[in-house]
């Protein structure tokens, strides 16, 4: 879908209700904006979100890294100090 918008004299872009509904943007709710290769890229901050939880799962199952591992080699030191 392709719409033809004017950039008002405050800068602000009003986004069609058809976009709007079509990526899930959500009235009131914040957004990520960013310029990638020349184009304003706009997304939700929970895709975004989304995205960046999926991306480091991912990365943390190819590897024997993870949050509950340093977590339990860190209660492991602090009994260590604290028997010493």
């Amino acid at each position: 879908m392709a719409s033809v918008l004017r950039v008002a004299d405050t800068g602000r872009l009003n986004i069609p209700v058809q976009v709007r509904k079509l990526v899930g943007l959500e009235r009131g709710g914040q957004v990520s904006v960013w310029v990638e290769d020349g184009e304003i890229r706009v997304r939700p901050v929970r895709d975004v979100m989304a995205a960046l939880q999926a991306e480091a799962a991912d990365l943390f199952s190819r590897t024997d890294e993870s949050v509950d591992l340093f977590l339990a080699e860190r209660r492991a030191e602090t009994e260590r100090e604290g028997q010493a």
